[in-house]
């Protein structure tokens, strides 16, 4: 039972990659994807007025993030001395890292720490966090990429100790209703915005001639239902453009490259490749390769080092980039709420860059400023946050 329940924790922090935002295992595009990605990042002539509609929107995604405005806590809350656990589902994945960073750096702005404990992608490695977390009588708890379903047992024992615990970066499951000491942050709105902005940047790579490939990932009902909200987009922006679809999910991905090659072999007009997130990239390009194709743009979500890099040297056409910093701080905005007694609402707006050949070369392209969060913008997210918190400046 041990194993399934770890196959099934696996294949959600997979489905979770598009969310936030944002990828959850970084791998390398590798050094020969030269031939199947194209080298240009810049857009097609618009067609007509729908296409010029589009270039303008993505434009606007090209430069640094203007960042929303919080809402004020309705009560302050105080956090100096206190000592918040951070249980992500993998704290070796380096994207989880960047979140963990941005948490660190919140919470220590409220004068309290951060106590990291790993869920080795493991359910009993998690539930044994969350059991040390009520015995060390944590004053609250972020999890991130885990799904309440799996070990709601664990979640509701921590609970009933009194401890407020905030299940980030999954949509709500098991029934489990929100209360005093417990809520969802939920980013389904925002994956399915983010999805549907793969396919807006990889239709202006080829306008009215686009000829699509979408890689339909099917891990869970979110990433299924975000997957067709960006087919469905292609299809209602660019209804006579031909678009193919190959579905697999994050178990069968050793798959992946001999479906892409057969779509390609069987569909040998296609000049865009969707993929939904950057983790999936190398296999796709495998697939390409195979199947003897150049000249195909490929996108991607997630702002990936690596494949920020392939951006740079003209190997993969764009990236949707997550800001891991700012989401570290919105995850502590969402316990913030929580413990202030405020609702903690579903994340909503799509704070993301869209990095081509055209921005792309601007950036240190750098572990170190991939956890700043500087390829973004500035950092006044941080001060809108301490404000809405209440926090002196």
């Amino acid at each position: 039972m041990m194993r399934t329940s770890r196959s099934i924790m696996r294949r959600s922090v997979m489905a979770i990659a598009g969310i936030a935002a944002t990828s959850l295992m970084l791998t390398a595009c590798g050094s020969g994807a030269d031939s199947g990605s194209g080298a240009s990042g810049t857009a097609a002539s618009p067609a007509d007025d729908r296409f010029a509609s589009l270039n303008s929107e993505i434009d606007a995604l090209r430069g640094p993030i203007a960042w929303p405005e919080p809402e004020a806590l309705s009560k302050p809350v105080d956090l100096k001395g206190k000592t918040i656990w951070w249980v992500p589902i993998g704290a070796s994945i380096p994207v989880i890292n960047g979140f963990g960073e941005g948490v660190k750096e919140a919470v220590g702005r409220l004068g309290g720490t951060v106590k990291l404990c790993d869920g080795k992608f493991n359910p009993s490695d998690i539930g044994n966090c969350l059991k040390q977390a009520g015995e060390q009588k944590a004053d609250g708890v972020i999890t991130a990429f885990i799904d309440y379903a799996m070990i709601p047992n664990a979640f509701d024992s921590l609970v009933n100790q009194g401890v407020p615990v905030l299940v980030a970066g999954v949509p709500p499951t098991g029934n489990k209703e929100p209360g005093d000491k417990f809520s969802f942050l939920d980013p389904t709105p925002q994956v399915i915005k983010m999805y549907e902005t793969v396919t807006k940047v990889g239709l202006v790579q080829n306008g009215s001639k686009s000829n699509g490939l979408w890689l339909r990932l099917l891990d869970s009902q979110l990433t299924t239902r975000a997957s067709d909200a960006g087919i469905a987009k292609f299809k209602e922006l660019c209804p006579d453009c031909p678009l193919a679809t190959v579905d697999f999910t994050t178990a069968n991905v050793d798959k992946l490259p001999s479906a892409v090659s057969a779509e390609l072999v069987k569909n040998p007009n296609v000049n865009t490749l969707f993929v939904p997130v950057d983790n999936f990239v190398q296999s796709a390009l495998q697939g390409v390769k195979t199947a003897g194709k150049t000249g195909i743009k490929i996108v991607s979500s997630s702002g990936d080092l690596q494949n920020m890099q392939a951006v740079a040297a003209g190997e993969q056409a764009g990236d949707i980039g997550t800001p891991v910093n700012y989401s570290g701080w919105q995850y502590v905005n969402g316990l913030m709420r929580l413990l202030a007694g405020d609702e903690v609402k579903p994340v909503q707006t799509l704070t993301n860059r869209f990095f081509d050949a055209s921005n792309v070369k601007d950036l240190t392209l750098t572990p170190e400023a991939y956890l700043t969060g500087e390829w973004y913008g500035d950092g006044s997210y941080k001060d809108k946050f301490l404000a809405a918190w209440g926090v002196a400046q």
